[in-house]
Order: C-alpha cells, then sequence, then structure tokens
C-alpha cells in the first residue's frame, strides 16, 4: 500500500471539521491527511467531475470539509488502510453552504453529490443507512461501481430519486432500503420516461446517475420560498 499526503481534491482545499465538541459544519481547520494512492485517484476523478456538473448549475466548490480518512489502530475498516472518506461538507463560493446532515431540509444537493460519487465508488454509505451516517457521506475503494440491488445503501438512493426526482411512489412502506416489487415498477416506469436501459448494465447506471445529478441541480436551483420566510435550514 503506498501512501500519498494531500491537501487538497481537484485542487479544492481540504478541511477537518471534528477537531473539537461543536465544530461540525460550523467550523474547520486546514487537513493534510495520508491516503491511498489509488484510492486518492478516484477520490480526484470523483470530484473533478462534482465540480465540473456543480458549476454548470452556479455552484463553484470552495472548500471541502471532512470527518477523516486515515484511522488509527488495526480494525476492518478501509479508513484503517486509509481508503475511505467521510464527507461533511462543501462551501461554495456564492451559494449557501451545504452540510451532510441537512438531508431532511436540502435533499436536492444531497442526492446530486450522491449520484456523483457513485460513479466511482461502489460503496457509498448515505443518511438512511444507519444513524452513524446521518452526518456525512462515507465512500471506499471497497467495490467496484454499479448498482447492486441488494445493497441497502443503493436502494434507498434509488427509491430516494425515484420519490424526490421522477416523482415515482415506491409503495406505502417508503424509503425502506429494501428493492420490492413496488420499488421495482417505479424503476421501470422512470426507466421508460428516461429512456434508459436495465441498471443492471453499469453504462446504464452510469446515465442514470448523471440523469439524478442534473435533475437534483435543476431542483435544487428551482426552489422558491414565501416572502419573509427561507427553504434552506
Amino acid at each position: 500500500m503506498a501512501l500519498v499526503r494531500v491537501d487538497n481534491l481537484a485542487g479544492v482545499p481540504l478541511f477537518y471539521d471534528r477537531f473539537k465538541s461543536g465544530s461540525y459544519g460550523v467550523e474547520a481547520v486546514s487537513m493534510k491527511p495520508f491516503i491511498d494512492d489509488k484510492f486518492h485517484a478516484l477520490c480526484e476523478t470523483a470530484f473533478a467531475n462534482i465540480q465540473s456538473v456543480f458549476s454548470k448549475s452556479g455552484y463553484e466548490i470552495t472548500q471541502i470539509w471532512s470527518g477523516g480518512v486515515g484511522r488509527s489502530g488495526t480494525g476492518k475498516s478501509f479508513h484503517h488502510t486509509n481508503r475511505a472518506f467521510d464527507l461533511d461538507a462543501l462551501v461554495f463560493d456564492n451559494k449557501p453552504m451545504w452540510v451532510a446532515i441537512t438531508f431532511p431540509q436540502r435533499p436536492f444537493l444531497y442526492l446530486a453529490i450522491e449520484a456523483c460519487l457513485r460513479l466511482e465508488f461502489g460503496t457509498v454509505l448515505n443518511y438512511d443507512y444507519n444513524s452513524a451516517h446521518e452526518d456525512h457521506f462515507h465512500f471506499d475503494n471497497g467495490t467496484s461501481p454499479g448498482f447492486k440491488r441488494h445493497a441497502k445503501s443503493h436502494v434507498l438512493f434509488l427509491q430516494h430519486c425515484l420519490q424526490k426526482l421522477f416523482n415515482q411512489s415506491v409503495g406505502s412502506s417508503g424509503v425502506d432500503g429494501v428493492m420490492g416489487g413496488d420499488t421495482d415498477a417505479a424503476l421501470r416506469q422512470a426507466l421508460k420516461e428516461l429512456g434508459i436501459g436495465g441498471l443492471s448494465d453499469k453504462q446504464n447506471w452510469k446515465q442514470f446517475l448523471q440523469v439524478c445529478a442534473e435533475t437534483a441541480l435543476d431542483f435544487e436551483n428551482s426552489l422558491v420560498s414565501a416572502p419573509g420566510t427561507s427553504s434552506l435550514p
């Protein structure tokens, strides 16, 4: 395992926002973590793509806030081999800051970021995966990109996209991370309307993710608030 030490990803500086109690999403210090070189290459590609996609919708990323990369000890987490990244927040030049824990209040930016991450990483743990991941995205290179219908985090993402981006019902149980009949039917209808084939094909999955990112950003930019109020947390 070869490690490199970096202070940015795709030219965007890295910051650590868990250096003291209460600093999450509020205050951060510069960071320069050691990271596995192969994982680093994927991170570079992922954040270059996020910058490209987001800039087309008016979002210029100026800072990446993280909960960390490496972890001391001999545990089995990919953090212990410097092959995982916890993404807490993004700071934009001319738009309100995004913080992961605000997913319920601000779902569209969250889904756009997640769609871009899933283009490069097979493992992306998200808000509904468990309570430990409500405040950050965890992503690593432990699995290859591609839709996995029996993976909870994949189905959670899919169900949120079907509901929030494509106006499809996933059944009375709602977003539960289970690829049941209602979710399958909703997916077939959405893919038909989008003109995309089945997600078992990796190119179709990639196309679906690209559409999700673009659609989510369109929704985010179309949000309006009643006079005297704000839709942002």
